[in-house]
């Protein structure tokens, strides 16, 4: 699915080559690294498990801050609510952020019942939810005929066609922001949308507070199937299931996670595709400008996964045998600088997204970020093949 200041990293890791090095490749049980204590592949099994469980529970508590925030906002509409209801919604994006880099293995996200669809549908047609420019009766939102349920919503998400986004996060965001119809900035919706009487600027305020509020709900829903997935307490959940599989069919989930956000979704789908279009409704989150946040959260997913290191958004660290422990010292080194490198690389990007694809000298810096994420998918591979793991995927299905 297709899915203003700089920022820089305070240390920058440089790559000097691209040979790989694997003399002294790991067993298939332990690592051989002199230099690091003996860590075995369920040790690093275990750990990504934690940190799944971790970012999914962080993903759920910003979820219901935020819905807190909607609930206020709908509530009593005013420029200082709607102000808090879209920093609740940019808090909530961060460590969900962080998760995508748990898809693309048929995992409780996004396996044939998972809620990847319902919860990061994109590109979406706005009209399809709200009024837009030149249009000011569409969308469902504009509709009495459609009742605004979770089941009708959920009936609707991607009903005649994949922009036919209906929940999720970017419905939310649009719902708040609005088309983006701005060269430099956000969407600029005004809360009088959500006013009823002599202040309102659209019709239906009403149906479109409880549209939000209903998405929302929706949303939390979601977060909390995947949060109890992934809950070490349970006995007979995902998290048990992928704990007690061989060790290497795991690893070739995790890998294929990695290697596929990393090339075939975030390199290609999410950054290639805006830049060689220049079109901001190809970029991940257009209708708030929050691309950049959006790149940087996806990225910072596959390092946390290889390093085995997750911070939590209440500050505690969720920490233990990564990837990384199972190589040996030579290939540790290579891919942990090409890691390094690219979230230098992703965070050298200016915000926002849709004037760095089309503003020199931003374009070169965006085209070296996918190319670290693309080196670094590659060298996934070459972990792979250093662990004795097959079938490992780092492009997207056609």
């Amino acid at each position: 699915m297709r899915l203003k200041k700089k920022l820089r990293t305070l240390l920058i890791l440089g790559i000097t080559g691209f040979s790989f090095i694997l003399g002294g490749c790991v067993s298939s049980g332990s690592s051989t690294t002199p230099d690091a204590p003996q860590v075995t592949e369920q040790d690093v099994i275990r750990n990504y498990a934690n940190i799944v469980y971790a970012s999914y529970s962080d993903a759920l508590t910003r979820a219901k801050k935020m819905h807190t925030a909607l609930e206020k906002f709908v509530a009593a509409p005013s420029a200082s609510t709607m102000e808090s209801a879209k920093n609740a919604w940019k808090a909530a994006r961060i460590p969900y952020g962080q998760t995508e880099v748990y898809r693309f293995y048929a995992g409780p996200i996004d396996d044939d019942n998972g809620p990847e669809g319902q919860l990061n549908a994109w590109p979406m047609d706005e009209s399809y939810v709200d009024y837009v420019s030149g249009k000011m009766d569409s969308g469902i939102v504009n509709d009495p005929s459609v009742s605004i349920t979770k089941e009708m919503l959920k009936s609707l998400n991607e009903e005649g066609g994949e922009e036919n986004v209906a929940t999720g996060y970017h419905a939310i965001e649009f719902l708040l922001w609005g088309q983006d119809l701005n060269g430099d900035g956000p969407g600029a919706r005004p809360y009088t949308d959500y006013v009823s009487g002599e202040m309102a600027t659209a019709k239906h305020a009403e149906r479109r507070g409880q549209y939000l509020l209903t998405v929302s709900e929706i949303l939390v829903e979601d977060l909390e199937y995947l949060t109890q997935a992934w809950e070490p307490a349970k006995s007979n959940n995902y998290r048990s299931q992928f704990l007690k599989q061989n060790p290497k069919e795991s690893l070739r989930q995790i890998l294929t996670g990695m290697g596929s956000l990393s090339k075939g979704e975030l390199a290609g789908e999410r950054m290639a595709v805006a830049l060689e279009s220049r079109d901001q409704e190809d970029e991940h989150s257009c209708f708030s400008d929050n691309t950049h946040v959006d790149i940087i959260q996806n990225a910072k997913g596959i390092h946390n996964v290889f390093m085995g290191h997750y911070q939590r958004s209440d500050g505690p660290v969720v920490s233990g045998p990564g990837i990384k422990d199972l190589l040996n010292a030579k290939l540790r080194s290579q891919v942990t600088q090409e890691m390094d490198d690219t979230m230098s690389q992703v965070y050298g990007i200016e915000a926002p997204f849709d004037r760095a694809i089309i503003d020199p000298p931003q374009v070169q810096q965006v085209k070296t970020a996918i190319e670290a994420l693309r080196t670094q998918a590659d060298s996934i591979l070459v972990v792979a093949q250093a662990l004795g793991i097959q079938n490992v995927q780092v492009e997207l299905p056609e």
